[in-house]
């Protein structure tokens, strides 16, 4: 089974923020916005993936889950 939480941002700021937050929460991958991907793959020590915006969500979780195994 896998929990799936939202964070939400408005900005590039925020967006680094809630993947900080939601690391610090649990998470054990993360599905972000293409512009701030490679910053938070520096920072963070989970697996990081984008929505590409001719792929699903879904298929941004599946790859997320990928990288998890």
């Amino acid at each position: 089974m896998v929990t799936i939480r939202e964070y939400s941002a408005t900005s590039m700021e925020e967006a680094i923020i809630s993947a900080i937050n939601a690391k610090r929460d649990g998470a054990k991958a993360l599905v972000c916005a293409p512009i701030v991907c490679s910053t938070v793959e520096k920072i963070l020590s989970i697996p990081v993936t984008t929505v590409i915006p001719k792929n699903s969500l879904i298929d941004a979780i599946e790859r997320a889950l990928k990288k998890m195994m």
